[in-house]
C-alpha cells in the first residue's frame, strides 16, 4: 500500500520537528496533548500563551500566518503540512514590521492585497484575505451610500451541524458600523452581539467601527462565531389520571429570548415584565403515560420543547445558595453563563456517560430521558409560526437539524460539569401549570472542555467527582426522588443545558 504524507502532521518547537499521526491532531485540544507529550518543556506552558503558525498550501501570502484556536481543525483537514508550536511571551514585534520569537521562523507581516473579486458561497479557509493593515481604494461608486453592497456570513468548521452560509447587502453597508449586521440577519439566525462575535482575517470585529474601517469591501466573507445556547430543554408531564385542559405558561427573563418551541403556543408578555421578556403558553390534553395532545395544532407529542438564546441583560433577583458544601454557586444566568472548579465536578471524557447516568437516574430521569439527556441526538422539525410579543409579530422560521451533546464532549480530552439549583433555574425561566402539580422536577446542566495543561487549577472540582455524585447533585438541584417517581402524584419533569464556551 502507497504511503500517504497526510496521515502525518508536523509539529515544529525549537529546532525540533517530530512527525506524529495527523488524526490524532484534528481538534485544538488534541493537537496541543500531543505537542505536550512530544516536547515536555511545553507541559507547564499555559493555553494561553501556545501560538500556532503554519504555512497554509494555496495562501496568497505564502509566508506563515497564526491560526485560530477555533479554526485548527479546518486547517488540519486541509492539508497543513507542518504546524510550528511558539510561545506569545517570546514573540516581539522588530521595527521593520515582523515579527520573531524563540522558534526559528520569522512571519512577516502581509503586503497590502491586490484587489481581489468578490468571493461568494461558503467559507474556504483557504480563500480568506489577509489581515489589510490599510483600507483598500475604493472607487466612488463603492463610497456610494446608493450602492448595493454585500457580505457573506460563514461560520465556523467546527460547528456540527455547520449552518449554511448566506449573503446580506443593502445600500452603503460598508459604511455603516459592524452592529448592522446583526439586525439583517437577525431573521436568519437570530444571534445577537452579546452572544456572538464576528472575525476578519484573524481579528474580531469592533461593532462600533465600520466596515471600510476593517478594509472590508463588498462580496468579502466574515465569520460569525456563536457563543453557547441552550441545547434541547423539554418538558414531561405525568398525571395520575387524564387531564382533559392543562395549561404551562413558561416565561423568560430578560437575559434570554426564545429561539425555537415545538408545538406552536400562544404567547404573551407577562404584565410588569421587561420588554425583551417573553412567555410562551401551551394548553395540552394529558395522559398518565406522558402521552400529550397540543389543543391548538392538535399534535400529539411526548414532550414539549424549547429552545432560546442569550441576550445582554443580567438577571436581576439576588444570588442563590446551594444546599449543599458547594460554596457561592452564583444566580443562574444564561447570558454570562459559567462552571468553575469551585462549583463543579472534573472527569476524563471516557467516563461522563457512566457518572450522567447514575446522577441523573438519582434526579429523578426516567430510562428515554437519561439516555437522551446523555447522547441528545434528535431530528426535529419545526413549521413556520407567526407569534406575537408586545403587538410585534415573530416568525420562528422551519428548522431542521441534528442535535448532540455526547460528541460535544468527546472533542474534549476533561470535561467539568455542574447542575443549576432548582430556586436559581426557576428565576430565569419561571414555569406555571394548572392545575397545580404534586411535583416539578428541573434539571439543568452546565458544562465545558479543559485542556489537560490546566488540570492544576481543578483539583478540587476533579476530588468532588469522587465522592456519591447521586448524593450530592440531588441536594444541589433540590430532589425529591420518592415523589418525583410516585405514579400516584401529578409530576411534571424537565430537563436541558449547555455547553459553556
Amino acid at each position: 500500500m502507497a504511503f500517504d504524507p497526510l496521515t502525518l502532521l508536523i509539529l515544529k518547537y525549537r529546532g525540533r520537528s517530530v512527525a506524529v499521526f495527523r488524526e490524532h491532531c484534528l481538534s485544538h485540544e488534541n493537537l496541543l496533548a500531543v505537542a505536550r507529550r512530544t516536547f515536555p518543556s511545553l507541559q507547564g506552558v499555559s493555553t494561553g500563551d501556545l501560538v500556532l503558525v503554519v504555512s497554509i498550501p494555496g495562501y496568497p501570502d505564502t509566508e506563515p500566518v497564526e491560526i485560530l484556536p477555533e479554526i485548527w481543525t479546518t486547517v488540519c483537514q486541509g492539508g497543513v503540512h507542518a504546524v510550528t508550536m511558539a510561545l506569545e511571551s517570546e514573540m516581539q514585534s522588530t521595527s521593520d514590521g515582523t515579527t520573531t520569537c524563540g522558534s526559528p521562523f520569522i512571519i512577516t507581516s502581509p503586503p497590502r492585497p491586490a484587489p481581489q473579486p468578490p468571493r461568494q458561497g461558503p467559507l474556504s479557509l483557504f480563500k480568506l484575505p489577509p489581515i489589510r493593515r490599510d483600507p483598500p481604494v475604493q472607487s466612488e461608486a463603492q463610497q456610494s451610500s446608493d450602492v448595493l453592497q454585500a457580505i457573506n456570513i460563514s461560520f465556523p468548521a467546527y460547528l456540527r451541524p455547520a449552518p449554511a452560509s448566506f449573503d446580506v447587502s443593502e445600500p452603503g453597508l460598508l459604511g455603516k458600523k459592524i452592529s448592522r449586521l446583526y439586525e439583517l440577519i437577525d431573521p436568519k439566525v437570530g444571534y445577537t452581539a452579546s452572544n456572538s462575535k464576528f472575525i476578519f482575517g484573524n481579528s474580531y470585529l469592533n461593532n462600533e467601527r465600520t466596515f471600510s474601517d476593517y478594509g472590508i469591501v463588498s462580496g468579502d466573507t466574515i465569520l460569525l462565531n456563536p457563543g453557547s445556547r441552550p441545547r434541547k430543554p423539554v418538558i414531561y408531564l405525568y398525571p395520575p389520571s387524564s387531564l382533559a385542559d392543562v395549561t404551562i405558561e413558561l416565561a423568560l427573563a430578560s437575559s434570554w429570548s426564545f429561539s425555537a418551541v415545538h408545538p406552536p403556543p400562544r404567547t404573551t408578555v407577562p404584565p410588569g415584565e421587561p420588554y425583551t421578556a417573553q412567555s410562551l403558553t401551551w394548553t395540552v390534553a394529558a395522559e398518565p403515560d406522558g402521552t400529550l395532545v397540543d389543543k391548538i395544532s392538535g399534535m400529539e407529542v411526548s414532550y414539549l420543547y424549547w429552545e432560546a438564546v442569550a441576550s445582554a441583560q443580567p438577571v436581576t433577583p439576588g444570588s442563590s445558595r446551594a444546599t449543599t458544601p458547594i460554596a457561592d454557586i452564583e444566580t443562574f444566568d444564561p447570558a454570562h453563563p459559567s462552571v468553575k472548579p469551585g462549583d463543579s465536578v472534573l472527569l476524563p471524557t471516557s467516563k461522563v456517560p457512566g457518572y450522567l447516568d447514575v446522577v441523573l437516574k438519582a434526579l429523578a430521569l426516567h430510562t428515554e430521558a437519561r439516555t437522551s439527556f446523555i447522547t441528545l441526538r434528535i431530528r426535529f422539525f419545526l413549521t413556520p409560526s407567526i407569534f406575537v410579543f408586545r403587538g410585534k409579530r415573530k416568525t420562528l422560521t422551519a428548522d431542521l437539524r441534528d442535535r448532540f451533546w455526547l460528541p460535544d464532549m468527546l472533542k474534549h480530552e476533561y470535561v467539568a460539569l455542574r447542575f443549576v439549583a432548582q430556586e436559581a433555574y426557576e428565576r430565569a425561566a419561571p414555569m406555571h401549570i394548572a392545575p397545580a402539580p404534586d411535583v416539578v422536577t428541573r434539571v439543568f446542566m452546565l458544562f465545558r472542555g479543559v485542556p489537560v495543561s490546566d488540570l492544576g487549577l481543578w483539583e478540587a472540582a476533579s476530588v468532588r467527582a469522587g465522592a456519591d455524585g447521586a448524593r450530592f447533585w440531588a441536594g444541589v438541584v433540590g430532589v425529591d426522588a420518592a415523589r418525583a417517581a410516585d405514579s400516584g402524584l401529578f409530576r411534571v419533569l424537565e430537563w436541558g443545558g449547555m455547553e459553556v464556551q
